[in-house]
């Protein structure tokens, strides 16, 4: 009967921002962090866009304060997907299983992961493709539109841009720390609006 009650209250729930506007809510009287339902867990804190798509969900596993916008599809049938904490996945953005993902990353609009490991603050440009058993080390930027071919490695803190990428640059230890401060402030503003 309480659980009922939620989801009803859920239903009435009235969006105060834009980002509530596109997102569910998934409530939960557990007192651990992480929201399990019969298909896939994601933590409490985690939302998920109406228009998202989970396929085999019961091998995606997202992570506190991460975000899943419309449209995103993530692909959990063909291997087990992980997203870290802090995550925004934008919108289109198409996850293939054994992907995983860092903390903190940013994954833009219709970028394309397959198979692949992102580091803890990457950041992967809109339309970007990242290959499959490509590996991003942590703090890496792909610029929009640019591909990594299968296999590659980029190491920590790699600028790469193109088709096939080439490395165009360094990200700053200050990039580094405004990333992940960008993406935490970006989570304590949707639990205030919450």
């Amino acid at each position: 009967a309480e659980m009922s009650a939620a989801v009803d209250a859920a239903a009435q729930w009235t969006p105060r921002t834009p980002l509530e506007a596109i997102a569910s809510v998934c409530i939960c009287d557990e007192e651990d962090d992480d929201y399990a339902s019969d298909n896939w867990t994601a933590a409490r804190s985690t939302l998920v866009a109406k228009t998202a798509k989970v396929q085999g969900a019961e091998r995606v596993r997202v992570a506190g304060d991460a975000v899943v916008r419309g449209a995103a599809e993530i692909r959990g049938d063909a291997g087990p997907v992980g997203i870290g904490r802090y995550v925004d996945v934008g919108p289109r953005v198409l996850v293939h299983g054994g992907a995983s993902v860092g903390s903190h990353a940013l994954l833009q609009a219709d970028a394309v992961i397959h198979d692949a490991t992102i580091g803890v603050g990457c950041v992967v440009g809109k339309g970007a493709v990242i290959g499959s058993q490509a590996v991003l080390k942590d703090y890496c930027v792909v610029a929009a539109g640019a591909v990594v071919p299968d296999h590659s490695v980029l190491a920590p803190f790699s600028i790469v841009a193109g088709a096939p990428c080439r490395l165009l640059g360094a990200v700053s230890p200050a990039q580094a720390d405004e990333r992940r401060r960008v993406a935490e402030l970006g989570a304590a503003r949707r639990r205030a609006a919450g």
